[in-house]
């Protein structure tokens, strides 16, 4: 009997959980959206990211190594998948 009254404590919390997150996710009217495109930092973590960001130079790859006579000279190792033929359409069925 303990593991049935345990198992009605468990759908009952799961059902609180899952009603709690759809209120939250459908029902709850929010001001401002967490993805805004507002450029104004809101706390000082926010400003200094934004100042690191903006000091960060871009990244800049260099390609000349595509060009080069040893990477031009690679081979293609790759074997070819050649195609089955399908089985029985229920393999399950009695034969």
């Amino acid at each position: 009997m303990p593991t049935k009254k345990s198992t009605i404590i468990y759908i009952v919390l799961g059902l609180v959980v899952l009603s709690a997150a759809a209120y939250m996710l459908f029902f709850r009217g929010s001001a401002t959206s967490p993805l805004s495109n507002n450029n104004t930092p809101v706390s000082g973590a926010e400003f200094t990211f934004l100042t690191l960001a903006a000091r960060i130079e871009p990244i800049v790859f260099d390609t000349s190594v595509l060009q080069d006579p040893r990477f031009l000279r690679l081979v293609d190792l790759r074997t070819a998948i050649l195609p089955e033929t399908s089985g029985r359409d229920n393999p399950f069925a009695p034969l």
